[in-house]
């Protein structure tokens, strides 16, 4: 099966990136498909980004926004 990445942003799901399509050996062949994975990256575009995000998302007045699930990639070292 063909794959395809597209990475979209978190929040308002707009396209970030589209990557090209990974093919297999059955890549052209009629009645074959591609499967699009989709890779959550950032918060949210320029166009939903603002100062108040959280009134153009409904989110809690609180002022805190909610964890957008994308870890920095920095991992504590294992201790020994």
């Amino acid at each position: 099966m063909c794959y395809q990445v597209v990475e979209r942003y978190s929040v308002c799901r707009c396209l970030y990136y589209k990557h090209s399509i990974d093919p297999c050996a059955a890549h052209g062949q009629r009645g074959h498909t591609v499967q699009e994975k989709t890779v959550l990256v950032g918060y949210a575009c320029a166009s939903h980004s603002s100062h108040r995000p959280e009134a153009a998302y409904d989110l809690p007045s609180t002022g805190v926004l909610p964890d957008s699930g994308y870890g920095s990639g920095a991992y504590p070292s294992a201790r020994r």
